[in-house]
C-alpha cells in the first residue's frame, strides 16, 4: 500500500477519505459496465463488403443472394445482421424482452437526452384508433388544403418556371398534415411551419453533439449543450402556440361537443381531442408534452429531407416516420412521372373517368374537389405510386414505433431494424447475443422474379421481370379475378413490407396513401410540369436525377429541379 501512495498526493488523498476511495471504485466498475454494454457483440456469421467501406443496398442484395437460407452481417457502424426473409414469422411478432425496436432508436438517438424515439403510446392509439376511423371525413379538408399549399408555393405561373420539388413538396405535405393535426389557422402560420421543420434538424444536431462526447461524460454535460437547449426551446414554444387549442379541448362539456375556430370556421382540435384521450392524466395539462408528440410527429414530416438539405451526417435507420415520409414518396413519384410522361396521359385520362362516373364537387371559385370514394377508385395512380415506391425505397426502417404510429409511405434497402434485448435462438441453428442489431432484406424481396408477387407465374401475360419498371404493374394484377382488393399501395404483407409486417404494421398507411394521392391528383389536374430543361418533355429514366445513397438509406435528389405551369382551371 505504501507503495501506491508515497509520493502521491492524489494516491494519499484517496486513501485518507475511505469514502473516496470506494466512489472512485465504484465510479471505475460503472464506467467498465458501461464501456461494456455499448460493445455490440459479434456474432459468428458471414460477412458481406469491406469494414470501413461505403455499404449500400449492392451489399445487401449480394448478400441475400449469397446467403438466401443463414444470416449474414453488414460492416456497418455498428454492424447489424441481415436475417433470411424466410424467417419473418418466427421474430416479427416478438416481444420487446426479446427483440426491441423501441430500444433501438433509443440508443441511436440518445432518447433519454433529446426526447426523441421514446414510446409515445397516446399518439399510437389516436392514429391507429381515431385517425384510421375518420380517414374519409379528412379528404374535403385535404384536398382544400391541397389547393391553398400549391396556389402559396408555387404562385401564378402562368409560364414554365424551375422550382426545387423536394423543399416544395415538404411544405406542401407539412401544410397538409398540419391542417388535420393541430387545423388552421395554426397548420398555416408560418413560425409552426419552420418550428416543424427546423426542430427535425436540431434534434439530429443534438443527437450529433453528444455523440461526440464519450460516454461517461455526456450525463453531465447534455444539458448545458446549445442544441440540447435549442429543441427544449421549441417544445416550450410549441406548447404555448397549442395551449389555447388544448384548454378548449380539455374545457368541453361532452366528447361530442364541437370546438369551432372563430376566423376560419372548422372544427379545431379534433386530432388533439383525440390525442389528450389517450395521454396519462397527469401530463394531460401539460402543453409541452403535446407539443413534444406535435412536434415528433412533424419532425416525422421532414426528417430525411432536412438531413439531406443541410448536409448533417446521415444516420441509418433512423426511428423518425410519420404521415410525413409522404413527402418523399411523394417527390419520389413526381421524379418518375417526369422521367417517364408516357404515364402522365395515362393517369390523367383516370381522374377524368372516375369523375365523369362519380361526379364531382365544385367549389365558389371554381375548383374541383373529387368525391370521397373517387379516390380508391384510382387504381392505376395507386399502382404507379406504389411501383415508385418500390424503386426507390427511402429512409428509416419501418417497424420504428414513431413510423407505425404516423403512417410511413417509405423505407430503406433494408427493414424491421430491432436489436436483440435477449439472447435469440433462431431456427435457423444459430444463435444471436443479446445487442446484436437484425434487419430483413426488403429490397431484395420487392426486387426477386422468386417472390411470388413478381415471379411471372403469378402475374398476367405480359409480365414485366421485377427489375424493370411498370407503374401499372400493381393495376394489371388487381384486375385478375380474385386479386381485386390486394396489392394496394397501402398493403403489408411478407411480400409487401414497406409498411411493415406483423403487429407493428404501421396504422397510418391509409392516411398516407390519401395525402399523397390527393397531392399528386392535383398536380396532374392542374399543373403541368417537367425535367428542368426538357422542353419537349420526352423525359428518359437515365435523366431522373439520381437518388441520394448513404448506407442503406435512399432519399431524393435535393437539387433537384422541375419547371412547372399551370393548366387551364379543371
Amino acid at each position: 500500500m505504501e507503495s501506491l501512495t508515497s509520493g502521491n498526493p492524489i494516491g494519499q488523498a484517496v486513501m485518507s477519505f475511505p469514502g473516496l476511495s470506494i466512489a472512485v471504485a465504484v465510479l471505475a466498475i460503472a464506467l467498465f459496465a458501461r464501456f461494456n454494454s455499448t460493445r455490440t457483440p459479434k456474432p459468428d456469421l458471414p460477412v458481406v463488403g469491406v469494414p470501413g467501406s461505403k455499404i449500400t443496398k449492392k451489399e445487401l442484395l449480394e448478400g441475400a443472394r449469397k446467403y438466401p437460407d443463414t444470416p449474414f452481417i453488414l460492416p456497418m457502424e455498428p454492424p447489424i445482421v441481415v436475417l433470411p426473409i424466410k424467417i419473418q414469422d418466427e421474430v416479427r411478432n416478438l416481444p420487446e424482452s426479446v427483440v426491441s425496436f423501441t430500444k433501438e432508436h433509443q440508443r441511436n438517438f440518445f432518447a433519454q437526452y433529446t426526447g426523441i424515439g421514446d414510446h409515445r403510446p397516446e399518439m399510437i392509439q389516436a392514429i391507429r384508433i381515431d385517425l384510421t376511423r375518420h380517414i374519409v371525413s379528412t379528404l374535403p379538408d385535404l384536398q382544400d388544403e391541397v389547393r391553398y399549399a400549391f396556389d402559396k408555393e408555387f404562385g401564378e405561373c402562368k409560364d414554365w418556371t424551375p422550382f426545387p420539388l423536394y423543399f416544395k413538396v415538404l411544405r406542401i405535405v407539412a401544410l397538409l398534415s398540419g391542417r388535420i393535426f393541430v387545423g388552421r389557422p395554426l397548420s398555416r402560420e408560418e413560425e409552426w411551419i419552420q418550428a416543424s421543420i427546423n426542430y427535425t434538424v436540431d434534434c439530429v444536431k443534438a443527437r450529433n453533439a453528444i455523440r461526440d462526447y464519450p460516454v461517461w461524460k455526456r450525463r453531465w454535460v447534455t444539458n448545458s449543450l446549445p442544441e440540447i437547449k435549442k429543441i427544449t426551446q421549441y417544445r416550450i414554444r410549441g406548447g404555448q402556440m397549442l395551449e389555447p387549442i388544448m384548454k378548449a379541448q380539455l374545457a368541453k362539456d361532452s366528447v361530442r361537443e364541437k370546438i369551432y375556430n372563430a376566423e376560419t370556421g372548422d372544427e379545431e382540435g379534433n386530432f388533439i381531442e383525440w390525442l389528450l384521450k389517450y395521454t396519462p392524466e397527469h401530463l394531460r395539462n401539460d402543453p409541452e408534452n403535446l407539443a413534444l408528440n406535435q412536434m415528433v410527429c412533424k419532425c416525422c414530416v421532414q426528417l430525411a429531407d432536412s438531413l439531406v438539405a443541410h448536409r448533417i451526417d446521415y444516420l441509418p435507420q433512423v426511428s423518425f416516420a410519420a404521415v410525413h415520409t409522404s413527402s418523399m414518396a411523394t417527390t419520389h413519384a413526381i421524379l418518375d412521372l417526369v422521367s417517364r410522361p408516357k404515364y402522365i396521359q395515362i393517369l390523367r385520362e383516370e381522374i377524368a373517368a372516375v369523375r365523369a362516373t362519380d361526379g364531382e364537387t365544385i367549389d365558389d371559385e371554381g375548383y374541383v374537389r373529387l368525391k370521397k370514394d373517387s379516390f380508391n377508385k384510382l387504381r392505376k395512380l395507386d399502382s404507379f405510386m406504389k411501383e415508385s415506391q418500390r424503386f426507390n425505397p427511402p429512409i428509416y426502417s419501418k417497424f420504428s414505433d414513431i413510423q407505425r404510429t404516423h403512417g410511413s409511405t417509405n423505407v430503406n434497402s433494408a427493414s424491421g431494424t430491432r436489436i436483440c434485448t435477449s439472447d435469440l435462438a433462431l431456427s435457423t441453428g444459430h444463435v444471436l447475443p443479446k445487442g446484436t442489431r437484425i434487419c430483413f432484406p426488403s429490397y431484395a424481396v420487392h426486387t426477386d422474379p422468386k417472390t411470388t408477387t413478381y415471379s411471372p407465374e403469378y402475374n398476367p401475360p405480359g409480365y414485366t421481370h421485377p427489375e424493370q419498371f411498370d407503374g401499372l404493374r400493381f393495376y394489371k394484377l388487381r384486375n385478375m379475378p380474385g386479386k381485386e382488393q390486394r396489392h394496394q399501395f397501402a398493403t403489408a404483407g411478407p411480400e409487401s413490407l414497406v409498411f411493415g409486417w406483423g403487429n407493428h404494421t404501421c396504422p397510418g398507411r391509409f392516411f398516407a396513401a390519401n395525402e399523397i394521392k390527393i397531392i399528386l391528383v392535383e398536380l396532374l389536374m392542374n399543373w403541368d410540369i417537367r425535367l428542368m430543361g426538357d422542353v419537349e418533355q420526352k423525359g428518359g429514366a437515365d435523366k431522373r436525377p439520381p437518388n441520394m445513397e448513404v448506407d442503406l438509406v435512399i432519399t431524393p435528389n435535393p437539387k433537384a429541379m422541375v419547371e412547372l405551369k399551370r393548366r387551364r382551371r379543371s
